[in-house]
């Protein structure tokens, strides 16, 4: 049996869920800057991808699956989050597995059935619908649906949905 790892990423806060048959396990793992310099940032952005498999513990069958996330804007700091994302997925491709890339909006349709829903919907659907998996915050709400979302793509999805919370583009694949 598969497990279905879903990971909300971000600099600072990585929402994580694991669904191992009926189990669900959500934690958060937190990264903070330790220094100024850009080789700093770079060190800190490898630990954090060294961190999330080393928490995962990454098994055969595992599907893994990372929020896309959409850089918008020019600067530094924009910059960096595009290299920490980047970053991070090159480390769980190499080390662990090729991750799903799920879109910000496609964990919306998932969660509320509207890829524009606010973060504290996606909470508060989480909590209604998926009450086993005790999430603390919006990063692992989040994570949840990732989760969620790749298990559908791997065609054994861990919950039912109504097929307005199907993504788009999922739908255009199954039929």
């Amino acid at each position: 049996m598969s497990r279905f790892i879903g990971v909300d990423y971000s600099t600072t806060s990585c929402g994580v869920a694991i669904v191992d048959g009926e189990h669900w396990q959500t934690f958060t793992l937190t990264s903070k800057p330790t220094g100024s310099t850009l080789a700093d940032y770079y060190d800190r952005i490898v630990g954090l991808a060294a961190g999330l498999g080393a928490t995962i513990d990454f098994r055969p069958g595992d599907v893994l699956a990372i929020e896309g996330i959409a850089f918008a804007g020019r600067g530094s700091s924009v910059d960096r989050l595009h290299y920490a994302w980047h970053r991070t997925t090159e480390y769980l491709a190499r080390s662990a597995m090729e991750p799903l890339i799920i879109t910000t909006n496609q964990v919306k349709q998932l969660a509320t059935g509207k890829g524009n829903a606010q973060k504290d919907e996606v909470l508060l659907a989480t909590e209604r619908r998926i009450p086993q998996t005790r999430v603390r915050n919006n990063d692992e709400a989040d994570a949840v649906w990732i989760a969620v979302g790749a298990s559908i793509l791997a065609g054994s999805p861990v919950i039912d949905l109504p097929a307005a919370h199907m993504p788009k583009a999922w739908k255009e694949k199954a039929a």
